[in-house]
């Protein structure tokens, strides 16, 4: 092998390294900015044990088994008109203040809206929880359910 093609191939393999260097650089940042967006809401939990605490009350009392864990919604719901799904959580500080969420959970939503009226009742519906969830749960749940938010860049949803 002469000098020249040497010094071609330590070239070819120097642009190969570079390019490899660049792909996993891609992937790092994709991989961080995932990160990023789960780290956010365990911060504001580790700076605000309330917040902690109103996720196991969601959790106790199974709020997630209907609203999904996080509070994002998407449980279905048949001939619910909510788009046939139990709505989410996340912009709940957007629709009630503290006051009207806390009344919300005590009596709960008896009555979900058909689709189609000439349809089946939509089979799941928010049980009142005034005898079940009072205090300081009921203040712990109020806080973390204020504190959802949805990701960047999420249309908005209808109300809750």
């Amino acid at each position: 092998m002469t000098i020249r093609s040497q010094k071609y191939l330590v070239a070819a393999l120097s642009l190969a390294l570079l390019a490899a260097l660049a792909a996993v650089g891609s992937v790092d940042a994709k991989r961080r900015a995932e990160l990023m967006k789960t780290r956010a809401p365990l911060t504001a939990a580790a700076l605000n044990p309330q917040l902690e605490r109103g996720k196991a009350v969601f959790a106790k009392y199974g709020c997630n088994a209907c609203h999904a864990a996080g509070g994002v919604g998407g449980v279905k719901n048949i001939n619910a008109q909510t788009g046939g799904e139990v709505n989410g959580l996340l912009r709940v500080s957007e629709t009630y203040t503290r006051e009207e969420l806390a009344e919300r959970i005590r009596n709960g939503v008896p009555n979900v809206d058909k689709a189609d009226a000439t349809g089946p009742e939509p089979p799941l519906h928010m049980p009142p929880y005034k005898d079940l969830i009072g205090g300081q749960e009921m203040q712990d749940l109020v806080s973390y359910l204020m504190s959802l938010r949805p990701q960047a860049g999420e249309a908005k949803s209808e109300e809750w």
